[in-house]
């Protein structure tokens, strides 16, 4: 991807494929092929379709409830994901692994966060859940994602149940700078389930940071919440990040601040606040261009000629 990328687009693809990734195990694989019995195929299905009556008698007659996709995936997760709560306790009294994962280490509880299916993620936590589990590619958490998507109900029942509030994803990205980028109404609206009109990405960010979030910690390019939201135009989250003592002038790998971020977004606004604020502005002399953040490409599908899903993570820097 060119350096010239802006760093809107570059932010949006991160959160694309994020989606896409949860959604498409969530939804899209819901109907994955069941290697076994014809029982467990159609176990599997009508878990899916939240078909509650029949999953019991399948049950009943032998149908295995730990039954994989091929990718993976147990009716647990196809019913968590799906929002199908009835399923899920028919599922999980009859011996459910609660904590089953599919291939990429995604589990029922992510699923459900994810989606917002808050009634679901209070009987798994109820349940003994592992509310600190990690996916394998990119070690985001149900909590990071329910950040990222704006789930405040979803954060706080996590939060309530002991999530760790300063787990790092691979690229160490933390529940913080997730919530920072906030919500996207054109992707978010891909999701199983209608997203709230209500904007709780303050919400979110102001309960992150009441349960002890650091807030100047720094992905694995010394990116922090405070340039996320001051490139993405959330003016409330920089206020309250400052006020918190979020530091004004931390800097990236290359020296980039989040007052070079509010330069790339264009957001005058945020810039006053930041200056106000004693940021030191730094951009290049007689060119007053600011560093840009660029990430390289990340894909999640079937690629061309294969016959399983990949997954390659995103990954970002700021580059002059």
């Amino acid at each position: 991807m060119s350096a010239t990328v802006a760093l809107g687009r570059s932010m949006l693809l991160i959160r694309r494929v994020l989606l896409v990734r949860w959604v498409a195990l969530a939804v899209g694989w819901a109907a994955a092929a069941v290697a076994g019995p014809a029982e467990d195929a159609v176990l599997f299905s009508k878990a899916s379709d939240g078909h509650a009556a029949a999953v019991l008698e399948l049950l009943d007659k032998g149908a295995d409830v730990n039954a994989r996709g091929d990718n993976g995936a147990t009716a647990l997760i196809a019913a968590s994901g799906n929002g199908h709560l009835t399923v899920a306790q028919v599922l999980l009294a009859k011996g459910a692994e609660i904590n089953a994962n599919n291939n990429d280490g995604v589990t029922a509880l992510m699923v459900a966060s994810v989606a917002d299916h808050l009634d679901i993620v209070q009987a798994l936590l109820a349940k003994g859940a592992d509310i600190n589990a990690k996916e394998k590619k990119g070690g985001t958490t149900a909590l990071m994602v329910a950040s990222l998507e704006g789930h405040l109900d979803i954060v706080q029942a996590l939060l309530a149940k002991g999530a760790d509030v300063n787990a790092k994803a691979t690229d160490g990205s933390t529940p913080l700078m997730f919530a920072a980028l906030g919500h996207d109404d054109a992707i978010a609206q891909l999701l199983p389930s209608s997203p709230s009109s209500k904007d709780d990405r303050l919400d979110i960010v102001q309960a992150l940071l009441a349960k002890g979030a650091e807030v100047d910690a720094k992905q694995e390019h010394g990116m922090t919440a405070l340039m996320a939201a001051s490139f993405k135009g959330h003016l409330d989250v920089v206020q309250a990040l400052l006020a918190k003592g979020a530091d004004v002038n931390a800097k990236a790998s290359d020296g980039t601040t989040a007052l070079d971020a509010a330069a790339q977004g264009g957001h005058a606004d945020i810039r006053a606040v930041l200056v106000q604020a004693h940021a030191l502005d730094k951009a290049l002399p007689g060119t007053g261009s600011h560093p840009k953040l660029v990430c390289r490409p990340a894909y999640y599908g079937i690629a061309p000629g294969a016959t399983q899903p990949a997954q390659h993570p995103a990954g970002c820097e700021f580059v002059r």
